[in-house]
């Protein structure tokens, strides 16, 4: 087996013994005994283990030894009732000589079974378990478990190089982040993700690291060993189906695990099932709402605290047990220090009652102006409105200056604007921040979120004035255009920010560099696509479409989709497309997009010859048509945060050239070259047209790339983002 591998601190059994020592000093017993009289303790275990058998987290492991001599300790001190009957009567259960407790068990280990079970038989204690039930009866394991059985006996060098190479695959892990390149920090890291992305990390990091450990003995109980303990009196509850953070899924998924595990236990137990217990304690407001709604008569959480008469049943604290608390220099049980360590827990107030009215977490989206939806970050900010759930989030959008060219039927949700649409009754930029701090403090929202320039800036500073729990930044690109005046000012707001949020691991370093945010406080939310309208052409679709755009037929068609500006560089590609002329003369050439740089690249294309291949089709609503009339893509920029046009390429199957620049890297591999570099882009476009082999790989690659960046995902991923700030407020 593997032990985890941990510093020895040398001064913890002097703390340890300190605290025992004080904890049993009469006078501070009997202070302690008076708080912990306040209410009913409800004590937490995981795993009861003999002394030295590993687990992957030493804080959910009790020895044998220190489970038994506790449980004399609350024979001593505590009438131990079962948990659902502690819930009912809260408020009588405050009493002078020995309050009330429980004792629960989290996850449904096999050792609970073969361990804790036989020790609280002997002494007749009740006891609840709660079961994931997807988990019971398997050689499932946790992900946590499979993540340190897969790193714990590896130096730190190979941890890191394993981490990074599954890092490479999924595009919303900060991969140069270096507090992830150790087990407890990857941990914590994937703790903050939905469940099911923790759980891909470790199937990936399985196939990097190319071991594999066998699962030839179960991690959990099964259905003969629960019913025995079932009728010698232990109950049991709900843990969900899957074991998943209910705070980082679609609020929808999260009441269907709430609900189905109620049902499917009760059906194999034939009892009623009155309680939950959230997974890693990770609960909020609408999960609350939805476990009281299936039918729990009580839910506990991993919060500190005793339970009182005032105490939310749905929002119930714990105390939670490990040999870490129970010992004293991790060798004999201390019960001075048990006692402090109880009254310490005592101290903190649980969650008070929740009113039944169930209240939609409110977004305001602050941006400055725009003019449509088609831009990269406004058809992202568009995408992530319409994907919040409104049965959860209620979304707004203010605009600090008039967008008298967008159309009002294409906004996604409620918006207001502070400025009137005449030029000359434009606010200036003090104006503007009180009026949105005035419109913050009356619509209160519990998050704000701010784009664009003058969004981020205004945004931030009225929103923290003004008392918004929490404020996000947003970064979409790298700052190319920005002068010392916009650096001066982005830098000074950045860390009035709670979080910051960027879409590619090149903006997460970016922010973390140029702006100074410290790397917890960033979030990388890879862009959206949709996946069924994006997919590769057919040969008839693509003649169809060459014949509706006016194109010839026959030779290699190469598209571009991006504004006509000069971070985008198109001018490099009329350079090679110059440079093909006598390589590929039936080669054809797509520009897709306005810009200021319009009439320019014209004249570029006509003084090189190239009018007659070259094709300007300016702004268009749905790019799909042109993408499927190509055969290759190319993106010449010398800069990008997250390029949709590249993301539409591979979806679409289009085997692409692009920048060779951080955000480009994170997407495709190979064919990529220095921007600006004309001979280097003519020589990738070339191969591609020479290569079938080479484009039938591309392909394949694209298409298992592009499925991280669905819809789907991104809806799981957004609201899973603010679900988790929502339930940080309570």
């Amino acid at each position: 087996m593997i032990e985890t591998v941990q510093k020895p601190n040398r001064l913890a059994p002097v703390r340890d013994g300190i605290k025992n020592f004080i904890g049993r000093l009469p006078l501070v017993e009997r202070t302690i005994w008076r708080i912990l009289r306040g209410g009913s303790a409800v004590f937490m275990f995981h795993r009861i283990l003999p002394s030295g058998e590993p687990c992957y987290d030493p804080e959910l492991a009790t020895s044998t030894q220190a489970f038994s001599a506790f449980l004399d300790w609350l024979g001593e001190n505590y009438q131990v009732v079962p948990v659902d009957e502690l819930v009912k009567r809260r408020e009588k259960s405050a009493n002078s000589k020995r309050p009330w407790c429980a004792i629960t068990f989290d996850d449904g280990w096999a050792d609970n079974y073969l361990h804790a079970f036989p020790l609280l038989r002997q002494r007749q204690l009740p006891a609840t378990i709660f079961l994931p039930l997807r988990f019971i009866a398997t050689l499932q394991r946790f992900w946590q478990e499979e993540l340190w059985l897969r790193l714990g006996n590896l130096d730190p060098e190979r941890q890191r190089k394993i981490i990074l190479r599954a890092a490479q695959c999924l595009p919303w892990f900060p991969a140069t982040a270096e507090s992830l390149h150790s087990l407890d920090g990857l941990r914590r890291f994937l703790l903050t993700r939905p469940t099911e992305e923790a759980e891909n990390f470790v199937r990936l990091l399985t196939e990097s690291s190319g071991s594999s450990t066998s699962n030839s003995s179960r991690s959990f109980l099964n259905w003969e060993e629960i019913r025995h303990m079932q009728a010698a009196g232990i109950s049991f509850g709900s843990h969900t189906v899957n074991h998943r953070l209910l705070t980082q899924m679609e609020q929808a998924k999260a009441a269907g695990e709430i609900q189905e595990s109620r049902e499917e236990l009760m059906g194999h137990l034939g009892a009623k099932i009155p309680g939950f217990a959230y997974p890693w304690g990770a609960a909020g407001r609408a999960t609350r709402n939805a476990v009281k709604q299936a039918g729990y008569d009580f839910a506990l959480t991993t919060r500190p605290g005793l339970v009182k008469a005032e105490a939310d049943p749905w929002m119930l604290p714990r105390i939670a047990i490990s040999d870490p608390v129970l010992r004293c220099g991790g060798k004999t049980f201390a019960a001075g220090k048990v006692q402090f360590w109880c009254a310490k827990n005592a101290l903190l107030p649980a969650a008070k009652k929740s009113s039944n009215k169930t209240e939609r977490i409110k977004i305001a989206f602050v941006i400055d102006t725009i003019s449509e939806w088609e831009g990269g970050t406004e058809r992202q900010l568009h995408a992530l409105i319409r994907s919040l759930d409104r049965t959860h989030f209620e979304p707004e959008l203010c605009f600090l200056l008039p967008s008298p060219e967008l159309p009002r039927e294409t906004l996604p949700c409620i918006t207001r604007w502070l400025s009137s649409e005449k030029p000359s009754l434009h606010l200036s930029i003090i104006p503007r921040l009180f009026r949105l701090m005035r419109l913050l403090r009356r619509t209160r929202p519990h998050i704000v979120q701010t784009f664009f320039n003058e969004g981020i800036i205004l945004g931030i500073l009225a929103a923290r004035l003004s008392g918004v729990p929490h404020v996000v930044g947003s970064a979409r690109n790298a700052g190319h255009w920005k002068k010392y005046r916009h650096r001066l000012a982005f830098r000074s707001v950045a860390k009035l920010a709670n979080r910051w949020q960027c879409n590619s691991r090149a903006l997460w370093e970016y922010v973390k560099t140029a702006e100074g945010v410290s790397p917890d406080r960033i979030e990388i939310l890879p862009n959206a696509i949709d996946l069924s309208r994006f997919t590769p052409a057919k040969p008839e679709e693509r003649l169809a479409m060459r014949r509706k755009l006016g194109l010839r037929e026959g030779g290699p068609v190469f598209v571009t989709v991006a504004a006509l500006t000069a971070v985008k560089d198109h001018a490099t590609f009329l350079e090679a497309a110059k440079l093909l002329e006598s390589e590929l003369p039936e080669a054809q050439y797509l520009f897709v997009g306005e810009g200021p740089l319009q009439r320019d690249l014209q004249e570029q294309a006509e003084r090189l010859g190239l009018n007659r291949i070259v094709h300007f089709l300016g702004r268009q609503a749905d790019v799909r048509p042109c993408l499927a009339a190509a055969d290759f893509g190319v993106l010449t920029s010398r800069s990008e945060g997250s390029s949709n046009s590249v993301l539409e390429y591979m979806a679409m199957g289009l085997p692409s050239v692009v920048s060779d620049i951080p955000a480009n890297r994170e997407l495709l591999s190979g064919l990529l070259f220095t921007p600006g570099d004309v001979a280097g882009l003519g020589q990738n476009m070339l191969k591609l047209t020479r290569d079938t082999a080479l484009c039938s790989k591309l392909r394949l690659e694209y298409s298992r790339t592009a499925s991280e960046f669905s819809l789907e995902k991104f809806v799981t991923r957004s609201q899973a983002f603010y679900m988790r700030l929502a339930a940080e407020m309570n």
